[in-house]
Order: structure tokens, then C-alpha cells, then sequence
């Protein structure tokens, strides 16, 4: 019976069968109530908003806390049922530790059970808030295109990796030959060489900054430099994803090709399917 129950469950929150219509009450419900914590989450930002509705706000979060920490139980009781997370100790502990939606999952709903262990200052508690921004994260289940994205990254670590050891290598040297460049003209501005490498950041990103500059001839050379290094910068990663999302795109339809291959076969030799 329990056995039954739990693997219900799991079909339930794996959304397993998309036909069954508790399946599908129970996800869009999900949804819904990620979607008005997240719109609950920014309208909070304006004080007058967040002063005038604060009795609902309050009922919201201990509302959608108590469902989100009923589903991370179910979740972490039931997934042990995937082959890859075989083991009623080791393979709940690889499933809420390794996988990025159980962690996105737990990250939901800590900022409510925190501050109960005990007392805290007002910045460490207004940061935790942050974490409620986790639960958009939670809405990856429920889309294809997340999932598809999920899958990338995961594909491309290795190229991403090595391109952001790249940048990091370029913005460390870049950062110490500007600080050297720049600091005896303004020692204010380049007081130490994490000024530095703050001023080149911004402009390896774009972001720029109007009140602070290089003054010397070399320097301003190599802020053109770093401002185009930037342009490149930018485009590694977005070009190292879009291949990924070529390749996903190209796998999926390749298995598109073979599920219909397949299901011409069965349907052209019905008797070797029976047997």
C-alpha cells in the first residue's frame, strides 16, 4: 500500500502522465504559487505596497512555505525510485546534494526556517530574503526550454570553464599592469590594485564609469584595448551555448527521427511486437 502511495507520488511530482488530471491540478497549482511568490517578491520592494498588504504577504509566505516543504519531502522520499539515485540513505543524500533542483528547492525555503535556529542581525535577514528568488528556479520542471538550458551548461562546463579561466587570467594581468600605469597619476582612484582590476571589470562588461578614468597616454591605451577584449569577451560564452543549443537541437531531432522509425516498425509488424 505504502509502496503504492509512494509510487504515485513520484509519477505525481516526475509529472510522469500529463493526461491525469490530478497530475496536472497538482503541477499548475505549483506553478501558479511560484508565479505570485516571485510577483509577491518584487511587489514587496515598494515599502507602502509591502506596509499595506503586510497581513497578506506574511499569510502567502507561511502558506507557500508549508506546501513547498511538504513537496521537498515528498520529493526527497520518492527519489529514490529513479535508478540513479538507488538507496534509501546514499541515494537521497546524492539527490539533495547533487541535483540542481532539490538544491534550488531547499535554497526556497531556508530563509523561513533559519532565523528560527537562532538570532540574527537585520542585514543577515533582509540578505535571506534573497533566497526566495530560488523559487523561480523551481519552474525549470515545468519547461522544456529550462530543461534544454539545464542541459547545455551541463555540456559546455568544460568549454565555459576554461573560457571564464580565461577572462579571469586577462582581468588579473590586465588589473596589475593598470594599476601601475595609473596609480602614480591618481593614487586616489587607484589607491590599491583591486581598484584596478573593479575599473577593468566594468570595462571588460561594458559597464563603464564615468568619474573614474585612465589619465596617461598608456593607460587610456589600454583601456581601449580592454574595452574591445570586452566585445570578445562577451561573445565567447554566448557562441560556446549556441553551439550547445545546436547540438541539442540537432540530438532531439535525430530522436524524433528514430521514435517515428520505431513506431513504423511496430506498426508494419504488429505480430513481432505481441511476441
Amino acid at each position: 500500500m505504502l509502496e503504492d502511495i509512494k509510487a504515485r507520488a513520484y509519477d505525481i511530482l516526475n509529472i510522469k502522465d500529463t493526461d491525469d488530471p490530478i497530475t496536472v491540478i497538482v503541477n499548475y497549482f505549483l506553478i501558479i504559487l511560484i508565479i505570485i511568490n516571485i510577483a509577491a517578491f518584487f511587489a514587496m520592494t515598494f515599502e507602502n505596497v509591502e506596509v499595506r498588504y503586510s497581513l497578506f504577504f506574511s499569510m502567502l509566505e507561511t502558506f507557500s512555505i508549508a506546501v513547498f516543504t511538504i513537496e521537498y519531502i515528498l520529493r526527497i522520499w520518492v527519489c529514490d525510485m529513479d535508478n540513479e539515485y538507488k538507496g534509501q540513505v546514499t541515494g537521497r543524500l546524492k539527490y539533495a546534494t547533487t541535483n540542481v533542483l532539490a538544491i534550488s528547492d531547499l535554497l526556497a525555503i531556508l530563509p523561513f526556517y533559519i532565523p528560527m535556529i537562532g538570532s540574527f542581525d537585520l542585514i543577515f535577514l533582509r540578505a535571506l530574503r534573497l533566497f526566495r528568488l530560488f523559487r523561480i528556479l523551481k519552474l525549470a520542471r515545468y519547461s522544456n526550454s529550462l530543461d534544454i538550458i539545464e542541459r547545455v551548461i551541463i555540456r559546455q562546463k568544460e568549454y565555459l570553464i576554461l573560457t571564464f579561466a580565461i577572462e579571469l587570467v586577462l582581468l588579473l594581468i590586465s588589473s596589475g599592469i593598470m594599476y601601475y600605469l595609473e596609480h602614480d597619476a591618481q593614487p586616489q582612484r587607484f589607491a590599491t590594485i583591486f581598484d584596478a582590476m573593479l575599473w577593468d571589470l566594468k570595462a571588460m562588461t561594458g559597464a563603464g564609469n564615468v568619474d573614474i578614468y585612465p589619465v596617461t597616454p598608456e593607460g587610456r591605451l589600454l583601456g581601449a584595448i580592454l574595452s574591445f577584449i570586452g566585445i570578445i569577451v562577451a561573445a565567447l560564452p554566448i557562441g560556446i551555448i549556441a553551439a550547445g543549443l545546436e547540438m541539442e537541437m540537432q540530438d532531439g531531432r535525430r530522436e524524433d527521427k528514430l521514435d517515428r522509425i520505431r513506431r513504423a516498425i511496430k506498426h508494419d509488424h504488429p505480430d513481432e511486437k505481441r511476441q
